[in-house]
């Protein structure tokens, strides 16, 4: 059963935009994946769009990076920091049990944390793991009760 209150302390509800951010700020913890700093946790839902969970890091910096021929997603055969990174979220699962500790921490529910998973969508962004996380944009939208346009 998700903790009500504690959701409180990390999401924003805009009225105006009937919106609802999650932000669970991690900079102080100390935590790392690849000697890369995690940052904070973020995600956006609305009415129309909800799901993208994005674990934040900072990233290196990328000017050597070598883009893929078919920019569909990041070239794997590159060995940048931020592209090793990128591996050690998505296919490692370095911070899976991580995340799932903090969201549980954080008052989601263990049903709502069982449903993430990680997002093949992400793999352009450096600095940014997206994830899959339909079940915690449900229990951030109800508790506002904003409801999702189908």
């Amino acid at each position: 059963m998700q903790n009500i209150n504690k959701l409180k302390n990390v999401l924003n509800f805009n009225s105006a935009e009937n919106s609802v951010q999650l932000h669970i700020d991690l900079a102080q913890q100390n935590l790392t994946v690849n000697n890369s700093k995690i940052e904070s946790i973020t995600m956006y839902a609305d009415e129309y769009c909800a799901g993208d969970l994005a674990v934040n890091w900072e990233a290196a910096d990328d000017a050597d990076y070598v883009e893929s021929e078919m920019l569909l997603m990041r070239n794997n055969a590159d060995t940048n920091s931020n592209t090793q990174t990128m591996q050690e979220f998505y296919w490692e699962d370095a911070f899976a049990d991580t995340l799932q500790n903090i969201l549980f921490e954080n008052g989601f529910s263990k049903q709502a944390i069982a449903d993430i998973s990680t997002s093949e969508w992400g793999m352009q962004d450096a600095g940014r793991a997206s994830y899959d996380a339909y079940e915690i944009a449900a229990e951030m939208l109800a508790m506002f009760n904003v409801k999702q346009v189908a």
